[in-house]
């Protein structure tokens, strides 16, 4: 009874997290936010990683040059650097 009660208010407690991440708390909210809320709201995350996975496979199977697994990974970088820019803090 006593893990039962303990999983489900773990189980509350991150749906919980998730809410906030999807409504998009204030910018200062993400350095305290818990990695785990966040990805379960970033869909899009999920899908560059699949699309990343899938490139090194192709890769490693041999069905994508080496020239354009580099074009990819690019191409991936330059758009998760114009989505998520680097913050630098002020010291």
């Amino acid at each position: 009874m006593l893990v039962a009660t303990s999983i489900a208010a773990v189980y509350v407690a991150l749906i919980a997290l998730h809410v906030q991440a999807i409504r998009g708390d204030p910018p200062g909210a993400d350095r305290h936010r818990p990695r785990l809320a966040t990805w379960l709201a970033t869909r899009e995350e999920r899908r560059r990683g699949r699309a990343e996975r899938d490139a090194a496979q192709r890769l490693m199977s041999g069905s994508l040059d080496q020239a354009s697994y580099r074009a990819a990974m690019a191409a991936m970088a330059a758009q998760d650097a114009a989505e998520h820019p680097v913050e630098i803090p002020n010291t």
